[in-house]
């Protein structure tokens, strides 16, 4: 069973705030320990942009926390997560030459936070850049992680599917957008084609997801999932909603 994960990280907010969601990552992370057993993750965080359109891979030693968040309560920055970074791991993808050497970025929040909660022990973590590509370069960038990954390494891709922080500065009243109403039917229904093509329509553009969803295609390339499951949903920010999801093949 090849299994990845979609798991929104939200605002820093969450970090000192009590929010259901960290026991959601909680309770995901400790499945995934009792059931998979993982010694490495590889996480596709929308923090880490490439703008020259290489993908980036990180290669030093250690991957250090990045509080990449400003003007947020001061309580929130006393929170952070390093991580051990998995050489060999990063060695294998390099050696696919689709991925280009960094050592000038960690772990920014998208993808420390949800770590801290799901692998409050520590994990070794490979973390790899998006850029300004398509979907489609995306989906491959994830099948070629996906032919190097053995059965101890997991992938998880970061976000929110609706990011209208305008929304959020305005404190909006919370509530599900179409788009990620239409998302969740697309997953529960397994159409990841329909999925890849969900960039550009109205309904898109007028929820802005975070990362133009490019940590999900990375996944979603990674394990040509079969079928997906929402384990968890909600909108506890005005204009940011939080999604867990499974994706898994047989």
């Amino acid at each position: 069973m090849m299994k990845g994960y979609f798991i929104s990280h939200g605002s820093p907010l969450l970090l000192i705030e009590d929010n259901k969601w960290k026991e959601t990552l909680h309770n995901i992370g400790k499945k995934i320990r009792e059931e998979l057993d993982p010694s490495t993750v590889i996480v596709i965080s929308p923090h880490f942009f490439s703008w020259t359109g290489k993908f980036l891979i990180e290669t030093q030693e250690k991957l250090e926390c990045i509080q990449d968040y400003y003007g947020f309560p001061e309580e929130t920055y006393k929170y952070c997560y390093s991580a051990e970074n998995d050489l060999n791991m990063v060695n294998k993808l390099l050696s696919t030459g689709l991925f280009t050497p960094d050592n000038n970025w960690g772990l920014d929040h998208g993808a420390w936070i949800p770590l801290y909660y799901m692998f409050p022990e520590g994990i070794k973590v490979v973390t790899i850049s998006i850029t300004d590509k398509s979907p489609e370069e995306h989906y491959k960038i994830g099948e070629a992680i996906g032919k190097v990954i053995d059965d101890k390494t997991i992938i998880i891709g970061t976000g929110s599917p609706t990011h209208r922080l305008d929304l959020y500065y305005f404190n909006v009243t919370p509530k599900e957008s179409k788009f990620d109403a239409l998302l969740k039917d697309l997953l529960l229904r397994g159409d990841f084609e329909g999925i890849m093509k969900l960039e550009n329509t109205k309904d898109w553009k007028a929820s802005q997801p975070e990362g133009f969803l490019r940590p999900l295609y990375v996944v979603m390339g990674a394990i040509k999932p079969e079928k997906a499951s929402v384990i968890d949903y909600s909108v506890p920010w005005p204009g940011v909603s939080m999604i867990a999801v499974e994706l898994s093949r047989e």
